[in-house]
């Protein structure tokens, strides 16, 4: 594949997080019809330390649950179970608005139960339905968008968390300093060792943390993987089993090498499947693969928190290196040019397995197109 990226090279400055490059796709902007608003991670924490005095556990707000306990209270007549067990009223509102109108009409169950035949085969039709992308930040099997589309609000948002996430009391703005320093959160590693590393008051410290706790991460990231059933990424798979083999015999200066060129592999794979990703030749560069990837703020959607906080892991790693001096976190091209005790430790090492093993699951999870090289 086409590469206009040199290591030693300067690269064109990247469009801002979240933006296009200046005059892209100008006139259909225009046309966009205005968006529903919706919260973000910051205006969640805030609406709860407000509410109750306390910090946010993760993203939970009395309002989610006042307002999962409404829906459940609104749905509870005859008519409206019998459309809300359908999976055709799971997907579409109208159905349930229309629910509403029969019992507004006082009309007795009969009529809905007539109704059900034609329900159930507009479900049918719609299980011939692709759903990969109903949500932002990251495409869904069909089986689980409609899982979801039937949940409550409160379950919809645990759902889109990663499982180390999931149920946990984890401060989500204070995880995204952590992943700024080049450490990632996403799928790996455990949540006890997410809170040991937010209790840590500073980047080295962090990185000692990380190091001290390099047998549950190690072991951790193994059960990660064990999630990853794609066949286009088994080879990917056996190298970060190696490189986990090699960090638990104190050879870490092998896995860190072996995780980033994994973790390259991985992106230009990416890049290969989506002429997005591309320049005008092709090929890859950086400063147009993260123009399409933003990365995560306190002001990001909550439906694509996850997928950004991937985005700001992978931008870390790839940041300009020149040196000296030599960046004290992980980077990927410090790694493969400046090979020395400041770069290559335990806890970079640690890095660079977690972010690729975060990015495979993350793979996993979306179905994201790939293209290997062979």
């Amino acid at each position: 594949m086409p590469d206009d990226q040199h290591d030693h090279d300067p690269e064109v400055p990247a469009a801002p997080d979240g933006q296009q490059a200046p005059g892209a796709d100008q006139e259909n902007d225009k046309k966009e019809p205005p968006r529903q608003r919706r919260n973000t991670i910051r205006e969640l924490s805030e609406e709860f330390e407000k509410a109750t005095g306390r910090p946010a556990p993760g993203i939970a707000t009395p309002g989610i649950y006042a307002a999962t306990e409404a829906l459940r209270q609104v749905l509870d007549s005859p008519s409206q179970r019998l459309l809300r067990d359908s999976l055709a009223a799971r997907l579409s509102p109208s159905l349930t608005t229309f629910a509403s109108a029969l019992d507004g009409l006082g009309l007795d169950e009969s009529l809905a139960a007539r109704l059900s035949p034609s329900l159930t085969t507009f479900a049918s039709a719609l299980d011939g339905l692709d759903l990969r992308h109903l949500m932002p930040g990251g495409a869904l099997s069909r089986n689980e968008a409609f899982r979801l589309a039937g949940s409550t609000l409160w379950e919809r948002l645990q759902a889109v968390d990663p499982e180390n996430w999931r149920g946990e009391r984890l401060r989500r703005l204070y995880m995204l300093a952590v992943m700024e320093e080049g450490i990632p959160l996403v799928w790996t590693p455990s949540a006890d060792v997410i809170r040991e590393l937010l209790e840590a008051p500073d980047a080295p410290t962090r990185r000692k943390v990380l190091e001290r706790q390099a047998p549950a991460v190690v072991e951790d990231c193994r059960t990660v993987l064990t999630d990853v059933a794609r066949t286009d990424l088994a080879s990917e798979l056996d190298f970060l089993h190696d490189c986990l083999d090699s960090i638990g015999t104190g050879k870490y200066a092998a896995a860190q090498v072996l995780a980033s060129s994994v973790l390259d592999t991985i992106l230009r794979a990416m890049v290969r499947a989506d002429p997005r990703l591309q320049n005008n030749k092709g090929g890859f560069t950086f400063n147009i693969l993260a123009a399409q990837m933003p990365k995560a703020t306190p002001d990001t959607l909550v439906g694509q928190f996850r997928a950004y906080c991937i985005h700001t892991s992978i931008h870390k790693a790839y940041e300009q290196y020149f040196g000296p001096p030599v960046p004290e976190e992980y980077n990927r091209h410090a790694t493969a040019h400046a090979a020395g005790p400041t770069q290559i430790t335990l806890a970079n090492a640690l890095a660079a397995v977690m972010l690729a093993v975060g990015l495979v699951r993350e793979l996993e999870e979306t179905q994201r197109p790939l293209s290997p090289a062979g």
